[in-house]
């Protein structure tokens, strides 16, 4: 059996009444909510950035703690050195020619420590560094968080002016 044209699939005549036109729901747009996603995946990867940065700081702080220690001890062993030397000087228990070697070992402990000393000041420049990375690093994340949270007002302000389906 054909189906006429006008007639349903039961041979019936359908009925001349105008369709009435119902609004399709658009589609909600998904571009802030995508855009929010990256944000905060870029979020997490600069939080990691930062703890990074917030760690090589704190190594090369300790190391420069160690160095300045190996210094101070180096400082305080030529001083114990040359003042024990000096004492057995002044006490005649050693000649001249073993006081000139004692202050040759004194000379070169310092020169020991003078470069310690050095090293030190190296670390510091490294420390700096580390330090200004992680503060980049720190400032550059609270930036990403406010844009982040900005974003979500948004839209938030955006949704909310929306009309709901009960209207």
């Amino acid at each position: 059996m054909s189906v006429r044209q006008g007639c349903d699939s039961m041979g019936r005549k359908r009925s001349k009444r105008e369709l009435i036109d119902v609004a399709e729901r658009k589609k909600e747009d998904k571009s802030l909510d995508k855009l929010i996603a990256v944000r905060r995946q870029r979020l997490d990867r600069m939080e990691f950035e930062r703890l990074e940065a917030r760690q090589q700081w704190r190594q090369q702080r300790a190391r420069l703690r160690q160095e300045k220690q190996g210094w101070s001890d180096a400082v305080a062993q030529a001083q114990a050195y040359w003042q024990q030397a000096r004492a057995g000087f002044f006490k005649m228990t050693t000649s001249s020619g073993q006081f000139r070697q004692s202050k040759a070992v004194y000379e070169r402990l310092q020169q020991a420590a003078a470069l310690l000393l050095q090293q030190a000041w190296q670390t510091v420049a490294a420390c700096r560094v580390a330090g200004r990375a992680f503060f980049d690093a720190n400032q550059q994340l609270s930036e990403a968080r406010r844009q982040l949270e900005k974003l979500s007002i948004l839209r938030d302000e955006i949704r909310s002016q929306r009309p709901s389906e009960d209207d």
